[in-house]
């Protein structure tokens, strides 16, 4: 029999949610205005998976009277060069959709010498004859003259700086750092502010290379998961009019399971659950389903690989990151692991001087967090349901 009424929960677990899809939590938009409006510059400090892209572009939709706010994923720049002029022409194309402003810019460009050609809702640069990053001081410092307040939400930053320091150099990666405080700091850059956020923790790779002071005047605007109260409230949203009921036990059972209660988790099991109960042609939700989900969820790879992957080589040196899985392989095993027992476990892999930073990592990024004194675990116990299946082989030491 086809399931030709059918309709399934509003859920996304690959693309950044955004409209009903989207839980909004108020206070956090909230927070972060009250920052920018200080002339304060926002660092987005979460765990990995809770919903920092979704966040800000969210904040970006809901617009702010005074601020021209544009989000920007920069993943792919691997260069310093094109790091500035990606800047570059992310405002530039910004401020040309604004027409009053668009009129001024066209023709400071062409007294600089840049010859232009103006497109409708911005303006394309067809050459330039100096370098990116120093036209793009240059542009933000126009800024007041322009009576235009830019937000700049910048995501996957911590990765750019990392990929950087890796294909290029040090020096380049620190360059860029250096020169996003100088705007924070100086008075004719005060127009602009800077909304940072990324899958890797900032403050774990800007330490690998000794400049955190280049980074300490950031606020950071922790995100962390999500309440009982907004959970119960995100399963009604994503399943209001759909087809599979969740009765307010099963919610209770559903986020029970869980324990970590971040929306791409919820999701994931909102999902698996409705195509079980839609290949049933059923539309009650049981215990049994639940239970059922996390089982298939845990034994799809693809559902979670990228909490390993981050810990890879490509972000992390080979000693640290068998360093990192060890730890996490000792305690999906044990239950929990102590700070002594990780300390033993960094003279092993010769990471004794950085294993306070890889634990900090583990726990920012949303991996453990702390039980008891001294003693850390899994803070999801689908996480560590996941991290034990893939890796069988260990034995605890007697």
């Amino acid at each position: 029999m086809e399931n030709i009424h059918w309709k399934h929960p509003n859920t996304i677990t690959g693309p950044p949610a955004e409209g009903s899809r989207f839980f909004r939590r108020q206070y956090i938009n909230d927070e972060l205005w009250r920052e920018i409006e200080k002339g304060v510059h926002v660092l987005f400090s979460a765990p990995r998976r809770v919903g920092k892209t979704s966040i800000m572009i969210d904040i970006v939709n809901q617009k702010r009277k005074g601020y021209t706010c544009v989000f920007e994923n920069i993943q792919s720049v691997n260069r310093k060069d094109d790091f500035y002029k990606r800047l570059y022409f992310l405002l530039l194309n910004q401020l040309g959709k604004i027409e009053r402003v668009k009129k001024i810019l066209v023709k400071w460009l062409k007294a600089k010498g840049i010859e232009e050609i103006s497109r409708e809702g911005g303006i394309k640069i067809k050459e330039i004859k100096s370098d990116y990053k120093t036209e793009l001081l240059s542009l933000i410092a126009k800024l007041p003259e322009l009576e235009e307040k830019v937000v700049l939400f910048l995501d996957e930053f911590s990765e750019v700086i990392y990929r950087i320091r890796k294909y290029e150099n040090i020096e380049n990666a620190i360059d860029i750092l250096q020169t996003l405080r100088e705007i924070r700091q100086k008075k004719e850059f005060r127009h602009c502010f800077f909304v940072l956020s990324g899958s890797v923790g900032l403050e774990h790779v800007v330490e690998s290379i000794d400049r955190l002071t280049l980074i300490n005047d950031l606020h950071p605007l922790k995100v962390g998961p999500l309440s009982l109260p907004e959970a119960e409230e995100l399963i009604r949203q994503l399943t209001d009019g759909s087809t599979m009921i969740i009765k307010e036990a099963e919610a209770a059972y559903l986020l029970e399971k869980l324990g970590h209660m971040i929306p791409f988790f919820i999701q994931l099991l909102i999902e698996e659950c409705n195509d079980t109960l839609y290949s049933e042609n059923r539309p009650g939700l049981t215990n049994s389903d639940i239970d059922s989900a996390l089982e298939q969820i845990i034994n799809k790879e693809k559902n979670l690989n990228d909490w390993e992957d981050r810990l890879r080589p490509d972000y992390l040196s080979q000693s640290a990151f068998e360093f990192c899985r060890d730890i996490l392989t000792r305690i999906a095993h044990a239950g929990y692991i102590t700070t002594q027992e990780i300390f033993d476990l960094s003279v092993k892999y010769a990471e004794r001087d950085k294993y306070m930073n890889h634990l900090k990592m583990l726990v920012n990024d949303g991996y453990l967090s702390e039980c008891h004194q001294s003693q850390y675990r899994f803070v999801s116990p689908l996480l560590k349901s996941w991290w034990m299946m893939r890796h069988p082989e260990f034995e605890i030491e007697k």
